[in-house]
C-alpha cells in the first residue's frame, strides 16, 4: 500500500508489517487503538508501564538508539510528527527500513492516524470501530458542555514549576474546549508556549488544570509562582490535576482526560436524576 504520513511523506509498504518498533509513546497508543499491538517488537523507554506492554524491549528514542533499533530487524518504524526528529526519516531510508510519522497535532489527526495504522497493519475493521466509538463519545461530551452559558477561562500547565502550556493547533486545546472551558492560550501561534508569570496574572484564568500528580497542586504552584496568589483560580480553589498518561500523549485516552476535566469543573452537568417510579407519595393541602 501507499500512504501519506504526518510529514506529508509518501511511504510504500509491500505487506502488513510483522515487526514494528514504536519510537514515540503516542505511536504506541495509536497502535493499541488500531489493534496492532501484537506486531510490536519494541517501544520507547518513555512509554508508560502498562500490562499489555509488559515484556517488550524498551529503547531510547531521545536520543535515538539507532543501533538497538536496527538489531531488532524491524519492517516498520512508527514515529510521531510532534515528537520525533523529521531528519530521522533519511537515516531509516538509507537503511531501507520504512518509517511512518503519525500525525497527532490535533484530535482529527489522531483519528486519521488510527485509521492509517489499521490500514497498514491489516486491522482496518478494528481501527474503524475504534474511531467511530471515540468520535461518538467526543460528540456526546461536546453536546453536554454545549448547554453551558458562559464558559470559565482556563489554562493548562504541564508542571507547577515551569509554565509550559499548549497553544493554537494543539490537541490539548481541543480537549479543554470539549470540557466546556475557554483556553486562554489559544492566541499563541506556537503549539508549546512557555508562559510568563505576568502574562498569566494579566489573563487571570478562572481554572488551572495540569498534570500535577498527587501532590498539593495549589501549594506547589504558589511555591514556584508566589505572585499567583491573587489569581481567581487560586483564591477559589479551582485547580485540578489530570493524569499525565491521559493527556500528555495524544491518543484515545485523551477523551478520559477531557471527561475528567468536564466532571471536575462542571459536576452539575453529570448529576444523575433518578427516574420517577409513579409511586411517590402526594401531599394534599
Amino acid at each position: 500500500m501507499t500512504l501519506t504520513d504526518g510529514l506529508e511523506r509518501t511511504v510504500n509498504l509491500q505487506n502488513p508489517p510483522q515487526r514494528v518498533v514504536s519510537i514515540a509513546p503516542g505511536a504506541t497508543h495509536i497502535m493499541r487503538a488500531a489493534g496492532g499491538l501484537s506486531s510490536l517488537v519494541a517501544i520507547t523507554s518513555a512509554d508508560y508501564r502498562e500490562q499489555d506492554l509488559a515484556g517488550l524491549p524498551r529503547i531510547s528514542a531521545l536520543p535515538l538508539d539507532l543501533e538497538a533499533i536496527v538489531a531488532l530487524d524491524p519492517d516498520l518504524v512508527l514515529a510521531s510528527d510532534q515528537v520525533n526528529d523529521p531528519s530521522h526519516a533519511d537515516l531509516f531510508d538509507a537503511l531501507d527500513i520504512p518509517i511512518v510519522y503519525l500525525g497527532s497535532a490535533s484530535w482529527e489527526a489522531v483519528l486519521a492516524s488510527i485509521r492509517i495504522t489499521g490500514d497498514m497493519m491489516g486491522t482496518s475493521e478494528q481501527a474503524t470501530s475504534m474511531v467511530e466509538s471515540l468520535a461518538k463519545k467526543r460528540d456526546e461530551l461536546i453536546a453536554k458542555t454545549a448547554a453551558l452559558g458562559v464558559r470559565p477561562t482556563a489554562v493548562f500547565l504541564i508542571s507547577p514549576i515551569q509554565s509550559y502550556s499548549f497553544g493554537a493547533g494543539s490537541y490539548v486545546l481541543d480537549l479543554v474546549r470539549w470540557a466546556g472551558l475557554d483556553p486562554i492560550t489559544s492566541s499563541f501561534d506556537t503549539p508549546a508556549p512557555v508562559l510568563d508569570d505576568e502574562w498569566v496574572l494579566m489573563h487571570n484564568p478562572d481554572v488551572i488544570i495540569g498534570s500535577f500528580g498527587e501532590d498539593d497542586a495549589k501549594d506547589a504552584l504558589l511555591n514556584h509562582h508566589p505572585t499567583w496568589q491573587s489569581l481567581d483560580a487560586i483564591r477559589n480553589d479551582r485547580i485540578f490535576s489530570i493524569p499525565a498518561a491521559d493527556i500528555l500523549t495524544p491518543g484515545p485516552r485523551n477523551l478520559q482526560a477531557a471527561s475528567q476535566m468536564a466532571r471536575s469543573v462542571h459536576p452539575h452537568l453529570f448529576e444523575v436524576v433518578a427516574p420517577r417510579t409513579g409511586n411517590e407519595s402526594l401531599t394534599t393541602k
